[in-house]
């Protein structure tokens, strides 16, 4: 890393922020709303991507193009991934700043995004930020109450609450809804895995896990900051079991589409049949610090997914 440095008020963008929606218009108003009084004087720009909202939706969100320092981009097929990509070709930052529509930034997230991006070497080609759950009311009385998640269904639901500022390439953190990448490096790479993003309603996701790792791979480094936070809604509907299994098989999934090769999918898949059996029953005496059941359930949407 290197000391931090005094971004131009001035010229290019040093980052470009990007925040995809799809059918969360009053989200993405609460969002911009917070974002974009931060942006004045600062060297950022911000695009918001309507993913093929449905129409209620994205009348509101037409609205969106009337507002100074914010550009506006409509996609008529929907996806994250897509609406990502379309995001970071528009934009003209150094970096390219995901923020999920339902993540409200705190004050000084823009500053302090700047001022981390500055003190990053050319190595760095991630740089993760603090994802801190907003919590339904009444969250307690639901059938998975906070108290009851572990670490595996916190970040399930894309929560990232650690302290510090350090280098975790060898143990990657970082989610999507609140996270820079480099904008060079995602042009080599040629963008997020279209097919790998979630689409509507579909729990699948994780392109920006896969450009995690591919980058990694590549020889460039992950930082971790908990400088520039937001606020991450947590809606009643995920705080099930039910959710929870379903949005746990599906990153079984996409950990098959992460898998280049049919040895290292077969060797993964010899793993996870002999686990299985025994996480099944494990799974009776669960607690929250072991979710057996959400290992459980990851082993069964990879498998599913191979033998399909």
């Amino acid at each position: 890393m290197q000391d931090a440095k005094a971004a131009p008020k001035t010229g290019a963008p040093v980052i470009s922020i990007v925040i995809a929606t799809h059918n969360r218009s009053l989200d993405v108003l609460e969002n911009v709303g917070a974002l974009l009084p931060q942006c004045v004087g600062q060297p950022v720009e911000v695009i918001v991507i309507d993913s093929a909202s449905a129409p209620a939706h994205a009348e509101v969100l037409a609205n969106l193009r009337a507002r100074e320092g914010l550009s506006f981009v409509r996609l008529d097929e929907p996806g994250v991934a897509r609406a990502r990509n379309a995001g970071f070709e528009s934009g003209k930052g150094e970096w390219i700043a995901l923020l999920d529509d339902d993540a409200v930034p705190r004050p000084g997230w823009v500053e302090a995004a700047i001022t981390d991006a500055a003190r990053c070497d050319v190595q760095t080609a991630i740089l993760a930020g603090r994802v801190v759950p907003r919590w339904p009311d009444a969250a307690g009385s639901l059938e998975m109450p906070p108290s009851q998640l572990g670490p595996r269904a916190r970040l399930l639901l894309s929560v990232v609450d650690e302290d510090g500022f350090r280098d975790t390439t060898d143990h990657p953190i970082g989610v999507g809804a609140n996270m820079l990448f480099r904008r060079s490096m995602l042009e080599a790479h040629g963008g997020f895995d279209v097919t790998t993003g979630r689409v509507g309603s579909n729990l699948a996701s994780g392109e920006e896990a896969q450009m995690m790792t591919d980058l990694i791979e590549a020889g460039y480094r992950c930082w971790y900051s908990d400088a520039f936070v937001v606020d991450h809604k947590i809606h009643a509907g995920r705080l099930t079991r039910a959710w929870l299994t379903e949005r746990a098989r599906k990153e079984g999934e996409v950990e098959l589409r992460r898998l280049k090769t049919p040895g290292q999918k077969i060797a993964r898949a010899i793993k996870m049949l002999i686990a299985t059996p025994m996480l099944a029953m494990l799974q009776m005496l669960d607690r929250p610090e072991h979710e057996y059941y959400l290992r459980l359930n990851h082993n069964l949407g990879l498998l599913r997914k191979l033998f399909a």
